[in-house]
Order: C-alpha cells, then structure tokens, then sequence
C-alpha cells in the first residue's frame, strides 16, 4: 500500500509503566532538538542506535517527549524501559523516525 502524500504522520503512543505517553510526528523543532541533543542528525543518529542502544534510546524517548511532558526526567524514562517494553518502544520510534 503506498503512502497518502497528503496523509499527516499520526505519531505513536508507547505505554511507560501504566501510563500512555504520545510521540509527536517530527517537526522542525523537534528535528532540531535531536540534532542539539545528540549533536547529529537522523543518519547519524540510526548509527548510535546501533552502537550504544540503551543509552541513545533512553534519550531520543526524552527529547521525543519533553516538550509534551516537560517533568519526565531522562532517570524516570530508563526506569520505565525495561526488557518487557524495550521492543515495543523501539518499533514506535522507528515509525516516528520514518513519518509513519
């Protein structure tokens, strides 16, 4: 099935604990703040994945949710990704990354 090009990314909601959080489809802004954060963009940023998987996770789920939840601390975010939602989290944030 092909992609409505006139179709808006919908974001991905990802369950940390027993709450329900929403990651916004990228923007300019958020584009920038990954940029800022890991200090390289999004073909970099698949690298690191690759490379430090835990700690780059941990922190793109940050800045993907600060701007909605600004008192999530980065701490809070590992705590809450374990091994029983690490693959579910990691298929949202491919489909944000993509603009799915």
């Amino acid at each position: 099935m092909t992609k409505n090009v006139l179709s808006k990314p919908k974001g991905e909601t990802i369950k940390l604990g027993d709450k329900e959080y929403w990651l916004a489809p990228l923007n300019l802004n958020t584009l920038a703040n990954i940029e800022d954060e890991f200090d390289c963009g999004l073909t970099e940023l698949g690298t690191m994945l690759e490379k430090k998987q835990a700690s780059t996770m941990r922190k793109l789920v940050y800045v993907l949710l600060k701007d909605q939840y600004p008192k999530m601390a980065m701490t809070k975010i590992g705590e809450l990704i374990d091994l029983t939602n690490m693959a579910s989290i990691s298929e949202a944030l491919a489909k944000v990354l993509s603009g799915e």
